[in-house]
């Protein structure tokens, strides 16, 4: 997995590329970590046009990074997911904790609004 960052004001976009698995935990938590130093950044939008897989253990952190976010009033938003990630995403209702776009700058725009 490789993790490009950009800034967009409160937000950070973390653009994915690659599958996205247990072993990657420590990597996108060192990542979002080092965006989050920042207190103007309580929203991460992860771009996963290019993430053709993500594992239990990513969800788990993912999930836990939402309620971080929650407490600094923020959010984590899934954008471009592919076909694959979209339908687990709603087999396991994860569309219930994560808020899905299929282009980033609706994504973006609606966290800077």
């Amino acid at each position: 997995m490789n993790i490009n960052v950009e800034g967009f004001g409160q937000a950070a976009l973390l653009i994915v590329k690659g599958e996205m698995t247990a072993d990657d935990v420590a990597s996108l938590r060192k990542t979002t970590d080092h965006q989050l130093e920042n207190e103007d950044v309580v929203d991460l939008v992860l771009d996963m046009q290019e993430a053709p897989f993500v594992d239990s253990a990513v969800w788990e952190f993912l999930l836990d990074l939402q309620d971080e976010l929650a407490e600094r009033m923020g959010q984590v938003k899934l954008a471009r997911c592919d076909e694959n990630v979209r339908k687990i995403v709603e087999m396991t209702r994860l569309d219930r904790e994560f808020e899905l776009f299929d282009a980033v700058e609706p994504a973006v725009r609606m966290i800077t609004a």
